[in-house]
């Protein structure tokens, strides 16, 4: 795996743990976001993209990219946890 991979990877790990409080199930994730099972939010660039991921009640948007095949990080709705994901 390449480095940037892996630091991704590790970074959404991060975010999974401190935003949603539990460590989520990555390959799941992205298996939802390539059937077209999470609902789509918005195109970033050529290969990030924006999803909505409901979990506990809660929403959350999930950044994707498609080159690497990797969620970057999740981020807390606006209006959620009183944050906009920073």
């Amino acid at each position: 795996m390449g480095s940037k991979k892996k630091a991704v990877k590790q970074h959404f790990f991060k975010r999974s743990l401190e935003r949603v409080g539990v460590l989520l199930n990555e390959k799941e994730l992205i298996r939802k976001i390539q059937n077209q099972e999470l609902e789509f939010i918005e195109r970033q660039s050529n290969r990030k993209t924006v999803f909505r991921f409901e979990h506990l009640g809660n929403s959350f948007r999930v950044v994707y990219d498609k080159i690497r095949k990797q969620i970057i990080t999740i981020l807390f709705e606006i209006g959620e946890q009183g944050n906009a994901g920073g």
